[in-house]
């Protein structure tokens, strides 16, 4: 076979030639590890790399697909996991200082359902502290830089993951998503972000303290939306272990993928998604909604009459359920906190349960109005972020300039890059980032194309049309490094 252009390929590509015995899973991890030796010194988008073991299990895959037991699409592809999964014999930090030496005795439901598919863990990523913020600047681990531009963040809080994927250290990687932390990164990196309906990929085994449990999810990264259908099937289902994972049936989500999209209605939302918006990105939204109507799509706009109570539903509901779970550790060991985030800590202690309790009334009025608008639109289309992702620069100094205007980051509540994406959190909603375009900088822009409850195959099927008709998946960051190899 030919040459393998890492950068290049995706998990369809590479698992046709596993499969076909024409590449062994041993000489891909190799390629793999090689890059991430030569790359990862730059971008710092793992914390932990696990060569060895990533090797003998590359070994193990390698003998039972020439014993004809291969176990699917997965079987063999280097992945790499957000380290706030736990995985069993490896460090586990959360992103924190108090988890810096913690070694957890079990996987996650999600690593143990790649591990069954017969993919190969490579290393744990970097992520913001705690998983509380969206730039992965972290103080005990180092920023991760973004790879289209290493002067800027790669998002957050899954910001190694992104980073891994779009520099292709990893053909697919595995984040968490409690107010936009897959598909920021995604949008920033440029690559594939998922985060199903809420209960369809199993919590069991995040970190306790990284993510609210009504509001995070577990989601995954990678270069294609094939690909992405292809890992979501792997990792789907009910799981006894997670009181909140759905018993809802595990689809083929691929089987609408490569379909006409024609008659289908995408709904563009209005009073919400039009401020605090870079001109660039809303172009770039304006120009996919044309592409989506030049297939046949029809577009319909629409409204939702509670959208200006999400962030405040967001903020309360995320801030108690995870806060709970730190109280120990701000007793016994607050120093070891950053101070930005020991401080929002204490203020999510003030906030009194009757604030609470009203978000989730509230919740459930805005989820019903989603619901509603659902019986005429197949999906939505919104940007993913209103800006490309800020430079390391601009995160520390709080606020960035968009076409003239000086807007905060971090503004009360949820911060600028998760505006878009945490209404999905709070509905639970099934959305997806992928790329539909560059900066003049040369930064990606992300398209989130959301669906209905358990409604991923459509998704994919919109994405998939969208994806392939526009094609920017062909356009990669330039890091050299391009090792290739060939069975």
């Amino acid at each position: 076979m030919k040459p393998i252009d890492i950068q290049a390929t995706t998990i369809a590509e590479i698992s046709r030639h596993i499969r076909a015995k024409k590449l062994s899973p041993v000489e891909l991890t190799d390629l793999f590890l090689q890059r991430i030796k030569k790359l990862n010194p730059v971008l710092n988008a793992y914390v932990t790399i696990t060569e060895e073991p990533a090797r003998a299990d590359a070994k193990v895959a390698e003998r039972e697909i020439s014993r004809g037991r291969y176990r699917g699409p997965l079987h063999g592809i280097p992945f790499s996991i957000k380290d706030n999964l736990v995985t069993e014999g490896v460090r586990t930090t959360a992103g924190s200082k108090i988890l810096a030496e913690w070694v957890p005795g079990h996987d996650a439901t999600v690593v143990e359902r790649l591990k069954k598919a017969g993919a190969v863990i490579i290393g744990k990523t970097n992520m913001h502290e705690w998983a509380s913020g969206g730039t992965t600047i972290n103080p005990f681990y180092g920023t991760t830089h973004n790879p289209w531009d290493l002067q800027r963040v790669p998002g957050g809080s899954s910001g190694g993951s992104a980073a891994a994927v779009a520099a292709s250290l990893c053909l697919g990687s595995i984040g968490t998503d409690n107010a936009g932390s897959v598909r920021n990164p995604a949008s920033f990196c440029g690559t594939v972000g998922l985060k199903a309906t809420y209960g369809r990929v199993s919590r069991f085994g995040d970190v306790p303290g990284t993510g609210g449990f009504s509001s995070d999810h577990f989601g995954i990264f990678s270069k294609s939306i094939t690909d992405c259908a292809t890992i979501l099937k792997d990792i789907a289902g009910y799981d006894a272990r997670d009181p909140l994972s759905s018993e809802h049936p595990v689809a083929n989500f691929s089987r609408d993928i490569g379909k006409s999209v024609k008659g289908l209605k995408f709904g563009i939302l209005r009073g919400y998604f039009e401020e605090k918006i870079a001109a660039e990105v809303k172009t770039a939204i304006e120009e996919a909604a044309h592409l989506l109507h030049s297939l046949g799509m029809k577009k319909v706009e629409f409204s939702i009459a509670h959208m200006d109570l999400i962030p405040a539903v967001q903020t309360v509901t995320s801030r108690v359920e995870n806060v709970v779970h730190l109280m120990p550790y701000m007793k016994s060991r607050p120093n070891d906190f950053s101070r930005p985030l020991l401080h929002r800590l204490i203020g999510s202690l003030m906030i009194p349960a009757s604030s609470y309790v009203t978000a989730q009334r509230a919740r459930r009025i805005i989820c019903e109005e989603f619901e509603k608008a659902f019986d005429k639109l197949d999906v939505i289309v919104t940007p993913t972020t209103p800006i490309t992702a800020p430079t390391i620069e601009e995160c520390k100094r709080g606020f960035v300039e968009i076409d003239g205007r000086k807007i905060a980051l971090q503004p009360a509540g949820i911060s600028l890059g998760t505006t878009f994406t945490v209404p999905f959190n709070v509905t639970g909603l099934p959305a997806v980032s992928l790329c539909c375009g560059f900066s003049s900088l040369g930064l990606p822009i992300g398209l989130q194309i959301v669906g209905g409850n358990f409604e991923e195959s459509k998704v994919f099927q919109v994405a998939h049309a969208y994806e392939q008709a526009a094609r920017w998946f062909a356009k990669r960051p330039d890091l050299g490094g391009n090792e290739a190899g060939s069975a």
